[in-house]
């Protein structure tokens, strides 16, 4: 069946949201250009840089297996059986998502050095991405088929062929955006790997920006990551496929029937859980105590933390809220009008999301300073930044809520005579507006948190709670960085709580 054909107004508008995703591109092709051939190739095929290629594949290949094991993990038993504990659990096990990477690999790092290098970077950031890909899967699973479970049970397969056979299939979707958002994530995690001294393609960059100002090798390097980034985004449209997880036959999807768990089984799943909390949440918010009550280097003022706090609440919802917009009309158009134009713009984002913060800040900074001066330095290339780093984010999340929706709701209102804006508007929306919700919860907490395009985009009198952590750190200054430090954490925790409780029901 050929896909319908798209609105002339949903072509224009993805067009005009894809524009200045563009300029990053623009700006690493101007620099990289200006290296020259032979300087090019020199750095491209030096030794080292093999090396740091290896590491940031090794890592995101460790982070991403783990993350999508724990979390599938945790939503199976989440979903699927009944034990002690199971609804504090159920909150909780999202809260690693409030504690920024550079924070929590901080805290670490003040108690053992022992967490520097590969195995400590791979921990600590599968603790802080595994929730990534638990929202998802968790939300898939509530809308999955059972018949094909039933079908599979029925004919003799043990469970955990079942699993292979009838239930990953039917989550694929979900993992495969859990995939994509976290291995294109720490593809250009730079913040956590500097503090853990675990040399990867991205602090190359970064060094050759701030030891040798040198612009047009650190966009060529970029250049080699959105390379890779485009391999990671073919694989996953190869893992995901075709196939379509919605209910479509009579009535609703029959809820899962939930089993109570054997002494031993809850013994075990509370131990399991309260491991990941433990090493996630427990201890790194347990060392930020720790620098508040016996820290010396230094003192804040509540109006400076208040501030902070405010200037990071406000930009961060701004930027969520454009992102979200943006994103709506992206998924939609590549889920109901699947064409060569409507993926390949659904997935310019997620190229994009392999070029450094970095490199995306110096490209606003460029293009605003040369064509839009009155912006320069305002919190308007700012939320630009943070549509540009976070859309992927967004769409994942609306992907699992679009691609569950039945068509023939859509359906149904064309034959009534009522346009696509119409139909978009009053049916679709509502239907996936806890999809919008945990998209927006998502992005707004990691807008909360985001730290190298808002250093180099805002003027230097001006911090928001991330950038003031960080320089504090930076100085060595823990007991100042403190406060901020909480005030981010726990203020992101209530919008995990809200997402938690509500977004997924």
């Amino acid at each position: 069946m050929s896909p319908k054909k798209i609105p002339l107004w949903l072509t224009g508008l993805i067009l005009l949201i894809a524009l200045p995703l563009t300029l990053p591109f623009l700006y690493v092709a101007m620099r990289s250009w200006q290296v020259g051939i032979n300087r090019a190739v020199e750095l491209l095929f030096r030794p080292r840089m093999w090396d740091l290629l290896s590491n940031t594949l090794t890592m995101m290949a460790g982070v991403t297996l783990i993350s999508i094991v724990l979390g599938i993990a945790c939503a199976l038993l989440f979903q699927r059986y009944r034990f002690f504990g199971k609804t504090f659990f159920q909150t909780a096990i999202t809260l690693p998502l409030c504690i920024p990477a550079f924070v929590s690999c901080f805290t670490w790092i003040s108690l053992t050095f022992r967490v520097e290098g590969f195995w400590g970077t791979v921990m600590i950031m599968s603790l802080s991405s595994f929730p990534l890909a638990y929202l998802p899967v968790e939300a898939a699973l509530k809308r999955i088929s059972l018949s094909y479970e039933e079908v599979s049970l029925s004919l003799g397969k043990s469970r955990l062929q079942t699993f292979f056979s009838a239930i990953l299939p039917q989550l694929k979707p979900a993992i495969g955006s859990s995939v994509l958002l976290i291995a294109l994530h720490m593809l250009v995690e730079f913040g956590a790997v500097s503090i853990l001294n675990y040399p990867t393609f991205t602090t190359a960059i970064f060094q050759e920006y701030e030891m040798s100002y040198n612009n047009n090798t650190a966009a060529l390097l970029s250049a080699v990551l959105m390379a890779v980034c485009g391999i990671v985004v073919f694989g996953e449209s190869i893992f995901r496929g075709k196939a379509k997880i919605y209910h479509s036959g009579k009535g609703v999807a029959r809820p899962y029937p939930v089993k109570t768990l054997k002494l031993p089984g809850q013994i075990g799943a509370i131990v399991f859980l309260s491991s990941l909390l433990a090493l996630g949440i427990i201890i790194p918010f347990g060392v930020l105590v720790h620098w508040m009550m016996v820290g010396t280097s230094g003192t804040f003022a509540l109006v400076s933390v208040f501030d902070a706090f405010v200037r990071s609440l406000s930009v961060s919802a701004l930027g969520a809220v454009l992102t979200i917009l943006c994103a709506l009309p992206l998924v939609w158009a590549s889920v109901r009008y699947r064409n060569f134009l409507t993926v390949w713009i659904d997935r310019l984002p997620f190229l994009l999301h392999a070029v450094p913060g970095l490199v995306i800040a110096l490209s606003l900074v460029y293009f605003s300073i040369n064509y839009t001066p009155a912006v320069y330095q305002t919190f308007i290339v700012v939320i630009l930044a943070y549509f540009m780093l976070y859309l992927p984010m967004a769409q994942t999340t609306l992907r699992t809520s679009l691609e569950q929706l039945p068509k023939g709701m859509e359906q149904v209102g064309a034959t009534l005579g009522r346009g696509h804006f119409f139909i978009f508007r009053t049916l679709v929306l509502p239907s996936i507006l806890p999809g919008i919700t945990a998209a927006f919860a998502l992005v707004f907490l990691n807008l909360m948190k985001e730290l190298t395009a808002t250093l180099l985009l805002t003027a230097d009198d001006i911090h928001t709670l991330s950038t003031a952590v960080w320089e504090y750190t930076s100085d060595a200054q823990y007991a100042a960085a403190t406060p901020y430090a909480l005030m981010l954490v726990l203020f992101s925790g209530i919008p995990v709580f809200l997402l938690k409780k509500y977004a997924f029901k």
